[in-house]
């Protein structure tokens, strides 16, 4: 069993299929007595952490269906509506699902603020502390997924505690994201640091520092361009690279996905995890599908099943530099065959079968779990690295300050690792082709983070996310329009069907119809 909050004590199980301000929870123990003792907190926090584990949020739903880019295609070539297609309505059940499931967090959350300061609770202080912290973060980033994905949403910091709370309206972004970064920064101030668990799964300060610095890079750009938040995002990045902190870059840039198949936490490379675990029956914890709907496609069973469904686009093979180890990580460069009678023999792929590839970070053929079930696994999914992180003060250094030397050397520490040099190496011995080029201006050096962004932080997430904040989300799914259309072999046309479909409606998804009908205050986002 993995060591985490979510299995200290028994799950707490939730319905996603009743709308957030329709009904009063039934599953969530709201009653203002109950917190009474350590186990009942634990609980009742676990049942906060839950939400991160659905297949509607981290079990599926956000690393497949909702950042498909230009990075990767849905390969169910069956498929002709679907939100990973951009070919969806406001009746789509993935996007209610989403919706549903993280308001269900956002009002355990509130359930669990409004009542842990029991008198009667026989706990130790720093530890009831500890356990707001965490609280207050997690329905801050509930809401920052919320108001990235929706734009405008309804702020709801109070439990819901009659069937009459139906009609909310939405409150503007701004005021949203400015109370995340408000309940972020005092939730900084209430948890431990990330030496205080042997495992990553837990909101620590480190958690906090990053998210914060994804949280004020986002505030930065697309739609509210607050350009003075890059400051913000710089100085919570360098809270997170402060050596006192011990995080450091896994010198093997495979070992960190080979890591989360085999149930081995790196807490210096992987601030945060979501985690899935297995029970000793072989049933799952929580509905991962890492390396299931993910992977190389697979239908051995017992080797481990795989969908193989996220293919790579040509663009985002061709987007890695000769020698970068991570192309043929991040995308398989084999597939599995029978050879002379042995099966899942790794099978090279010629150099014209790129469409064929996948997303291979996860491959199951690593998961130690037995034994494999065949549309979920307990891999862990990484919410934040700590490459990103060196790559966000990138950024916002060079937005601040331009390309200092510590901008340089923050890149250049994840492309050192990308190509086998990240211990140290004196600089004489460091290839030409590895660093960035110097004396880069203020653009270049943007767009070369930029890129190796995607290069670094393919299929975890960011992708559309990053795409989105930049302002060039619709622009570079044209052009991905146009290079499939050209250049493509036929039967891999299809993969352009959702660069396809992309239009401006896409940058923030519909407000779901059920919530439509039942809140007589909300109103729909613009072109749905």
């Amino acid at each position: 069993m993995k060591k985490y909050i979510y299995s200290l004590l028994f799950m707490m199980t939730v319905s996603s299929c009743s709308d957030f301000l329709d009904t009063v929870p039934t599953d969530f123990i709201t009653q203002k007595n109950y917190f009474k003792t350590e186990t009942d907190v634990n609980t009742a926090l676990t049942g906060i952490y839950d939400v991160l584990g659905k297949t509607g949020t981290y079990g599926r739903t956000i690393y497949f269906e909702l950042d498909i880019s230009d990075e990767s295609f849905n390969g169910l070539s069956q498929q002709t509506m679907d939100l990973s297609l951009n070919n969806y309505d406001a009746s789509d059940v993935k996007v209610h699902n989403l919706w549903t499931l993280l308001y269900d967090g956002i009002n355990r959350a509130n359930i669990f603020l409004e009542n842990i300061d029991n008198e009667d609770l026989n706990m130790n202080p720093e530890k009831v502390k500890t356990a707001k912290g965490e609280a207050l973060f997690l329905r801050a980033y509930y809401y920052f997924l919320l108001v990235t994905n929706w734009g405008d949403v309804p702020l709801k910091l109070e439990s819901t505690k009659s069937v009459s709370e139906v009609n909310m309206a939405r409150t503007e972004s701004e005021v949203v994201y400015n109370r995340i970064v408000a309940d972020m920064e005092t939730a900084f101030s209430m948890v431990q640091p990330a030496s205080a668990y042997a495992y990553n799964s837990r909101i620590t300060k480190s958690t906090i520092a990053g998210i914060l610095a994804r949280v004020n890079l986002k505030m930065a750009g697309y739609p509210l361009n607050k350009t003075e938040r890059f400051e913000e995002a710089r100085k919570w990045a360098l809270v997170v690279m402060d050596t006192e902190n011990g995080h450091e870059l896994n010198p093997d840039y495979k070992q960190i996905f080979i890591n989360h198949c085999q149930d081995i936490y790196d807490t210096k490379e992987c601030l945060w995890e979501v985690e899935f675990g297995k029970v000793a029956t072989g049933g799952q914890e929580e509905e991962g599908s890492l390396g299931a709907i993910t992977g190389i496609g697979n239908s051995d069973k017992a080797f481990g099943y795989s969908y193989g469904a996220m293919r790579t686009t040509e663009r985002y093979y061709r987007s890695f530099e000769e020698g970068d180890l991570r192309r043929d990580w991040t995308i398989n460069n084999y597939y599995y065959g029978t050879v002379n009678g042995i099966s899942n023999t790794h099978v090279p792929y010629s150099d014209a079968q790129i469409y064929n590839r996948s997303n291979a970070k996860w491959r199951r053929e690593y998961e130690t779990a037995t034994p494999k079930n065949v549309g979920t696994t307990p891999i862990n999914f990484p919410i934040l690295r700590y490459s990103d992180v060196l790559l966000m003060f990138a950024e916002a250094e060079n937005e601040v300050n331009g390309p200092t030397d510590e901008a340089y050397e923050a890149v250049n520490q994840v492309r050192r690792r990308a190509y086998g040099l990240n211990l140290p190496v004196p600089p004489a011995d460091i290839p030409s082709d590895v660093e960035l080029p110097e004396n880069l201006d203020q653009t270049d050096f943007r767009l070369r983070v930029q890129k190796e962004r995607s290069l670094e932080l393919g299929f975890e997430a960011l992708r559309r996310f990053d795409l989105i904040r930049w302002g060039i989300y619709i622009s570079t799914m044209r052009d991905l329009s146009n290079e499939i259309k050209n250049t493509a072999p036929s039967s891999y046309k299809y993969a352009g069907r959702t660069a396809d479909n992309t239009s401006d409606r896409h940058l923030l998804l519909p407000i779901p119809s059920l919530e439509i009908a039942l809140n007589k205050l909300m109103k729909q986002n613009p072109q749905w």
